[in-house]
């Protein structure tokens, strides 16, 4: 599922312009990348927030609709206030159909419930990577790696590799060789 926002086209550009922007209750932001210019743009603050809270808006594809003209874009880089929180600037890049994209997508681990090491000897997944690089293609690009952990052991360390990986996707630490296949995950014993 893609998620949308609507923009605006801003044409002042700066410190003081970004900041009269946000006094508006807009957020600045840049599409760069592909054969076309880099474009200026605004969100309402509250649309953006709404959609930064959603699952997948930072890590998988987003359609950007300016002034009635849809582009499938990623964020690429997202400042926010140090007190606040709220979003000052973001940063977005095209994504073209016909080009391989590299991006961050979460990992997400399923049945350890059901495994051996949790369910009989007392042990306990722990997350050690939340993330992982990938590059594909936009129209392949999932909304997580799946690890399935439900044959782990206890003491078992589970690794880039244990991911499936649908087709057309690819691990970029493993594309650097196997010495870069690091854990991600572990079923320890639990502490009382």
């Amino acid at each position: 599922m893609t998620l949308s926002i609507n923009a605006v086209t801003r044409t002042e550009e700066g410190k003081g312009a970004s900041r009269r922007l946000r006094n508006a209750g807009l957020v600045p932001a840049v599409i760069y990348g592909g054969d076309v210019a880099p474009q200026s743009i605004s969100f309402k603050d509250n649309e953006l927030l709404k959609a930064v809270s959603t699952t997948g808006f930072l890590t998988g594809l987003v359609e950007v609709s300016v002034e009635g003209k849809a582009e499938q874009v990623l964020v690429k880089a997202l400042q926010r206030h140090p007190a606040t929180g709220a979003v000052m600037h973001m940063d977005l890049q095209r994504a073209q159909a016909d080009k391989v994209i590299t991006t961050r997508i979460p990992l997400s681990f399923i049945n350890a419930a059901q495994s051996e090491g949790v369910k009989n000897q007392g042990g306990r997944l722990t997350i050690e990577t939340k993330l992982a690089e990938v590059r594909c293609l936009p129209a392949n690009l999932p909304e997580a790696l799946i690890i399935d952990v439900s044959k782990g052991q206890l003491d078992q360390v589970f690794h880039l590799s244990d991911a499936t990986l649908p087709e057309g996707v690819e691990l970029v630490s493993l594309l650097k060789g196997e010495d870069h296949n690091q854990p991600i995950g572990r079923i320890g014993k639990a502490k009382r």
